[in-house]
């Protein structure tokens, strides 16, 4: 098979290498000369018709127009004779000038549309075959070609011719053994023997009960059978069962007295497959004679061009993932499909006769994208990219857009084939693709900073425990103001290093937490005054709690603390003042909206401003520790930390939305709570009693900071026992030695960390209180209704703690935890 491209009339043909005379010369011909003028005029039913006869393998001709212009394909050439090749392109009264007073009848007759068609079998036609002039048969037609814009709708007349001199030779010869078997047996049985012999067809005599009496040779050879097997069978088991009915109906015509009747029809070769015969039948005196002649291939070529026309026709017609459509070479839309009419929204009638920027956004046309997309298929032959572009009704689609460059033969550009694909859910699940690694990429930064930070913030309380500790125990030694104000510094510097510990602990989930259940409207309102006052100001501070939020369990110090730390970094945001709106709302989160795909019933607290905004290339570190882009002094970088962190141990997130110029949001989701709302009572003051000589039992592993503890329960008037790990303080409880309380530090090396120290005292020493200790917990402590105390620890909080544990009634909150 071969390919060829009429440039001029944009037809697109494939063919049998031996068809490729009459497709040169149809090409190659100066139709501009004709009354049907150039290609690129002619209509689509007529570039169409043109393109079936020219594939064909069997004798075709079209003549168009009034003047019955000839067009003829390779196998039609031979029946023109010496008219060949002069007769392309000529009217039809020119070709045939003997006959044309009837045969010009009849075709303007079809063309008016007063026939419909014209058949005739078996036409007797003289024809040049090898330069020698021949009588020949053929079968032929005229059918009309319809054409919207000719006349009567008619536009040409399609011509198709089939030789029949081979089976009309046959039939004679046929005829004439009949009629000399009734007066000559003996010279019929010789010539019937030799054709019978010889003959590729296949002869028969069968009767009308459908057995077959006599047969040629050519059945064995064609069919497989032998004479005896076929004598045997009853036709209709040879005979394809779909075809019964026609076989019936050929033999009663004959018993009617009809001379000779034509069918074709399946017999069954003897290995199953089936052979497509066309029969000649003719009877005399109670019997038929049959001459079958082999068409199965004829009949598998033209199955093939039927099915190919069909899929052809099929794929214009029904392709509907693509729009498929031609431009002129200013961009005007020449052609559409019904995939274009699906993507796009516009029917043919609508957008024919349009320039194809309609389909551009307005930014792209503005900036001449439609123009520069053709320019670059003209120079180049090819432009492909994808872009947004726009449907009839004004809605956006993603699309993958082709344009190539069709030249004529001479090179000159005539127009753009054009290929537009909606890929728009491509695009979005690439997108979603490239959300959800960065959101795990961001995922597993955070984690790390998390345990970078907490190791690192845990290493720093120990230390800071020991400053302040030390510092406190010479506080309480010395009188002379000169060396208690350097001490004082120090304990300055201390508290402030415990809050930027205790924010890096918040924001690596490793902070203590003493939660509660709280009614958040009530909590943040009685927090609100400490709100107004960090965002001072030319500051419009708004809270709109709605009243329906469901309880949080939250730790009460550290949301404060969060919620502080974004009313100021709202506050910044806005120097020359604006607005900061609170907001509470209950939803239901399916796991698509956040980072960490969280689900279920959360409280929604958001803080709005209206400030400058954050840049989108720093939304993804802006929790990071340390990370700020306030001027040195204005601020330490932990703020949003200490929030995240506080987000996320409180059991939900947090999540940031800023546009540049219009503001920022900052939204906590916090966890609903089931359980019941605690009355959050005023803070008592701190009670720093003195000990009354109870012994007290200190676990710790770090040498300096049991050494502080010890120092500073001494002073308080505790008489003290210290250990380094939990089996060494049991192996202690186990002699004997009276012990009051253990004060135990919750990391612990060995087995037994402070948590399963005070559940194994809790079981073996029920009368001994415990009392834990930490700066640094993955598990905490209140959760198991154990008292704790951070580190580090101001003297007075240890004086409390201690009490607070050893008296009947300790001044302890509703969950028995010490703050």
């Amino acid at each position: 098979m071969r390919h060829w491209r009429n440039e001029t009339s944009g037809l697109a043909m494939t063919t049998p290498e031996r068809a490729v005379e009459m497709r040169a010369r149809v090409r190659d011909f100066d139709w501009a000369l004709t009354s049907i003028g150039p290609p690129d005029k002619w209509p689509e039913s007529l570039k169409l018709m043109l393109n079936v006869i020219l594939d064909s393998g069997f004798p075709m001709s079209m003549r168009w127009g009034p003047d019955l212009i000839v067009l003829y394909n390779d196998a039609y050439a031979p029946l023109l004779g010496d008219r060949h090749p002069a007769s392309l392109g000529k009217a039809l009264r020119d070709v045939w000038p003997e006959i044309y007073g009837k045969l010009g009848a009849l075709h303007h007759e079809i063309l008016r549309g007063d026939r419909a068609s014209f058949f005739a079998e078996d036409h007797l036609w003289r024809i040049q075959r090898h330069g020698v002039p021949e009588d020949a048969r053929f079968t032929i037609s005229y059918s009309p070609i319809p054409d919207p814009s000719a006349p009567n709708g008619i536009g040409g007349i399609l011509a198709t011719a089939f030789e029949t001199t081979e089976r009309v030779r046959n039939e004679k010869t046929l005829q004439v053994l009949t009629e000399q078997l009734e007066v000559e047996v003996q010279q019929r049985t010789r010539e019937r023997d030799r054709i019978w012999t010889v003959s590729e067809d296949l002869l028969g005599v069968s009767n009308f009960e459908g057995y077959f009496l006599s047969v040629n040779p050519a059945w064995t050879n064609l069919l497989g059978w032998t004479e005896d097997e076929i004598k045997s069978l009853h036709i209709s088991e040879l005979r394809h069962p779909d075809d019964a009915s026609a076989g019936i109906a050929a033999r009663a015509r004959l018993a009617q007295g009809v001379q000779t009747v034509r069918i074709e029809n399946r017999f069954r070769h003897r290995d199953g497959s089936w052979r497509w015969l066309s029969w000649t039948m003719t009877a005399d005196d109670g019997l038929i004679y049959v001459a079958g002649r082999h068409i199965t291939a004829e009949k598998e070529a033209s199955a093939a061009l039927r099915e190919s026309d069909r899929q052809f026709r099929s794929l214009v017609a029904g392709v509907t993932d693509y729009a498929l459509y031609m431009l002129d070479p200013a961009g005007t839309v020449a052609s559409w499909n019904a995939g274009a009419e699906r993507i796009k929204g516009y029917t043919a009638e609508e957008i024919i006769g349009r320039h194809f920027s309609e389909f551009y956004t307005a930014d792209d046309k503005k900036s001449g994208v439609p123009n520069r997309a053709l320019s670059i298929a003209a120079a180049t032959g090819r432009f492909e990219a994808e872009a947004w572009r726009v449907r009839k009704d004004g809605s956006l689609f993603w699309a993958n857009v082709v344009i190539d460059a069709i030249h004529d033969e001479t090179g000159k550009l005539i127009g753009f084939a054009k290929i537009t694909r909606d890929i728009t859910e491509r695009r979005n699940a690439q997108e979603a693709l490239e959300r959800a690694h960065q959101q795990l990429a961001q995922a597993q930064k955070m984690e790390a900073l998390g345990q970078l930070t907490g190791g690192v913030a845990h290493d720093f309380n120990n230390l800071l425990m020991v400053v302040s500790g030390q510092a406190q125990t010479l506080m309480r030694r010395l009188t002379d103001q000169k060396n208690i104000r350097p001490l004082e510094a120090i304990l300055t510097a201390a508290s402030r290093g415990e809050t930027l510990t205790r924010q890096l602990l918040t924001f690596a989930r490793r902070q203590p937490q003493n939660p509660r259940t709280v009614s958040l409207g009530r909590t943040v309102m009685a927090f609100r005054d400490v709100l107004s006052s960090s965002a001072r100001g030319k500051i419009d501070l708004q809270v709109e709690i709605s009243p329906e939020a469901w309880p949080v369990s939250i730790d009460i110090p550290e949301f404060e603390l969060a919620l502080v730390n974004l009313v100021v970094n709202a506050r910044d945001a806005m120097p020359e003042g604006g607005s900061i709106k609170l907001t509470g709302n209950n939803v239901t989160l399916r796991g698509t909206e956040t980072v960490e795909a969280i689900k279920g019933e959360f409280v929604a607290l958001a803080v709005s401003d209206t400030g400058t905004g954050i840049p989108p290339e720093l939304l993804t570190r802006i929790f990071e520790p340390f990370f700020t882009t306030k001027t040195a002094g204005k601020g330490t970088g932990l703020g949003l930390s200490q929030a995240y962190g506080f987000a996320r141990q409180s059991g939900g997130t947090i999540t940031v939305a800023s546009k540049l110029g219009q503001g920022t949001q900052v939204t906590i989701y916090l966890p609903r709570s089931h359980a019941p709302v605690a009355v959050v009572a005023p803070t008592e003051a701190a009670n720093q009693s003195a000990g009354r000589g109870e012994t007290i039992l200190v676990v710790e592993d770090n040498p300096e900071v049991k050494s502080v503890a010890v120092t500073l329960l001494e002073q308080l008037n505790y008489r003290t026992v210290a250990v380094d790990n939990a089996k060494s303080a049991l192996n202690l409880l186990a002699t004997g030695t009276p012990v009051d309380l253990v004060f135990t530090d919750v990391m612990l090396p060995g087995d037994l960390d402070g948590m399963a120290l005070a559940q194994a005292i809790g079981k073996k020493h029920p009368r001994v209180a415990v009392l834990l200790t930490s700066g640094y917990a993955k598990v905490l402590a209140g959760r198991h209704g154990l008292p704790i105390l951070r580190k580090p620890y101001q003297v007075s909080a240890l004086a409390q703690a201690i009490r607070a544990t050893l008296d009947p009634h300790p001044a302890e909150n509703e969950q028995g935890q010490l703050l």
